[in-house]
């Protein structure tokens, strides 16, 4: 008995290390909610790797295994699958989002290479003159990119697509459809 309390006190002892610290808080008038805890702070100034890092933990432990956020690669979302991924992950991965979207950033920064920057620029230039607003990358190649790509389902954003495919290198350009 003595030695399964110990390794639980271990254990236990461990987890804490590993955990994420709190967020110091302010004193304040809250009223509790209505589950009997108090709900975080409007006023939480949570940084965007904070807010990818609790994003990506609720997929994980709504079933949706998914690695912590790197900066500077994609942020895996509903809609970032891996090549590969069966329907029924692809099923847990939407599902796990619609439960967890709330704690997504509105950019995740990505870096391009700088190769793939200039190779882009004639395409992401055209873009943005039939009135889509893609971001621009920094000198190091990074770039915010918006983590709700719904705005690619849009009328006008499939409109400037069929103008300016030309002007990507892509093996879909080659195809009838897309002359």
């Amino acid at each position: 008995m003595r030695r399964a309390v110990v390794v639980v006190v271990v254990f236990l002892g461990l987890a804490a290390c590993s955990a994420t610290p709190p967020a110091p808080e302010v004193a304040s008038a809250r009223q509790p909610s209505a589950s009997g805890s108090a709900g975080p702070s409007p006023a939480t100034k949570d940084s965007d790797y904070d807010k990818a890092l609790r994003y990506t933990r609720c997929l994980t432990e709504n079933g949706a295994e998914t690695s912590d956020p790197i900066e500077g690669e994609p942020l895996v979302t509903a809609h970032v699958i891996k090549p590969g991924a069966s329907v029924e992950t692809m099923l847990a991965r939407m599902a796990a989002h619609d439960k967890c979207k709330q704690f997504l950033p509105a950019t995740w920064p990505i870096r391009i290479d700088q190769a793939e920057v200039e190779r882009s620029r004639p395409y992401f230039d055209c873009m943005r003159s039939h009135g889509i607003d893609e971001p621009i990358p920094d000198k190091d190649g990074m770039v915010q990119t918006p983590t709700d790509v719904s705005y690619r389902s849009t009328p006008e954003y499939q409109d400037a697509v069929a103008k300016c495919r030309h002007l990507y290198d892509d093996p879909a350009n080659d195809l009838p459809q897309n002359r």
